[in-house]
């Protein structure tokens, strides 16, 4: 994990923000906004969507922590954790509102405006990314995040266990079943 902060700078950080710094709001979308980002868009696919829910997570954040509760055992893994669970319960939310709705815009997808893939080359990795993010969707939830912490957000199984609260043994074994169960959803029948 790239900008990290330890367990008694998150406390500081975490009592900061309640208190009403706005520094502290900064700090702490600074160290979360890409991660959060990288989770929602691996589960959807779909960039404008996964900003804009990204964009809700830290809207709910300054609406909801000055009642939020800092576990003073595992500060970062516990606030990470809350943190992935109102972006996860967003994301419900979202797949309960767009039911009945389903599109893709190639354009989510595009790299940049001088992009040198061909539309042929664009809507294959569209619809490659759009079948992942439906697997990983079909997953159970804790290997769905061992899925998305590992791989999205690069983290080291030793992070995972923090912050899922398990140990590094059972990271590795929901990683195994997680990975053996994208195997047969993605293969051919």
């Amino acid at each position: 994990m790239q900008d990290v902060c330890t367990d008694a700078q998150m406390i500081a950080l975490l009592e900061q923000a309640k208190s009403g710094d706005s520094a502290a709001y900064d700090r702490l979308y600074s160290l979360y906004a890409d991660k959060i980002f990288r989770y929602l868009f691996a589960r959807l696919g779909q960039r404008e969507i996964a900003e804009d829910l990204t964009a809700d997570v830290f809207v709910r954040l300054i609406r909801v922590l000055p009642s939020y509760r800092v576990v003073s055992a595992r500060p970062v893994a516990s606030f990470s954790a809350w943190l992935y669970r109102v972006a996860a319960n967003l994301l419900t939310d979202h797949y309960r509102r767009q039911r009945h709705r389903q599109h893709l815009d190639i354009d989510d997808h595009a790299e940049s405006p001088s992009d040198d893939h061909s539309p042929d080359v664009r809507a294959l990795t569209l619809e490659q990314d759009r079948s992942l993010a439906e697997a990983i969707g079909r997953l159970a939830e804790e290997q769905q995040m061992v899925v998305i912490y590992r791989f999205a957000e690069q983290c080291s199984v030793q992070e995972v266990a923090d912050l899922m609260g398990k140990t590094a043994g059972a990271v590795k074994a929901l990683q195994f079943r997680a990975l053996a169960n994208l195997r047969r959803i993605l293969s051919p029948e």
